[in-house]
């Protein structure tokens, strides 16, 4: 298997983990089609160790909003107030997803370190300079997008 199949399962593996044992949406699926457009929400991680790059989740605001309203209950969310959550929220998302990942990584013999999630930051600019993934998924709470930029430190 070669390392994009293998990236390519780690982060399928780690948001179907996720989204089944943490939100307990058994709905979620990769789809074909992108879910996101440039004007949604962005959170980034960047990883550094024996594989360098990011992971990008992209994340439409009706699908962060349905998480908001999972991830935080009791808070009493309406269009403004929701809006001042989407930073924590994608980025706990991004944490839970690309622990997972780091996680996964370990059986394919990489060691990396995950920076804070960026919300609508973009820490790397040249991605011209990196191999890429581009997963799109649906779920019981709307479709989101993850971008995997990767090249090996071996």
């Amino acid at each position: 298997m070669n390392s994009y199949d293998r990236y390519y399962n780690c982060i399928i593996r780690s948001v179907d983990h996720i989204f089944k044992k943490f939100f307990n949406d058994n709905a979620i699926t990769e789809v074909f089609e992108s879910k996101s457009s440039d004007n949604d929400a962005k959170v980034a991680v960047e990883i550094d160790g024996s594989l360098l790059g990011e992971i990008v989740l992209n994340i439409p605001k009706s699908t962060l909003n349905l998480l908001i309203k999972r991830m935080i209950p009791d808070a009493k969310l309406t269009g403004r107030s929701q809006q001042k959550h989407y930073a924590d929220v994608a980025g706990e998302l991004a944490n839970m997803i690309t622990g997972t990942f780091a996680n996964q990584l370990q059986f394919v013999e990489k060691d990396i370190r995950l920076s804070p999630p960026e919300f609508n930051s973009d820490p790397i600019n040249m991605k011209t300079l990196y191999e890429n993934i581009n997963i799109s998924f649906d779920s019981s709470f709307g479709g989101f997008d993850v971008d995997l930029y990767y090249k090996e430190n071996d």
